[in-house]
């Protein structure tokens, strides 16, 4: 019975250490990418409008 009992204990810590790392490589190959894509575009975005602010404003 005591083997048993190590080796529900073994496969629950497997089992939990199997999901945390499917979540750490979900995390790292599909939202990482998409944030960093984000970030990006936002910088962009922030500096096209500071150049259009820039070069259409008052000439006076």
């Amino acid at each position: 019975m005591k083997k048993f009992g190590v080796g529900v204990l073994t496969g629950v810590a497997s089992t939990i250490a199997a999901a945390a790392t499917a979540a750490v490589t979900f995390h790292k190959i599909a939202v990482k990418p998409i944030t960093d894509e984000e970030a990006k575009f936002e910088d962009t975005e922030r500096k096209a409008a500071r150049k259009a602010a820039q070069s259409h404003g008052n000439r006076f």
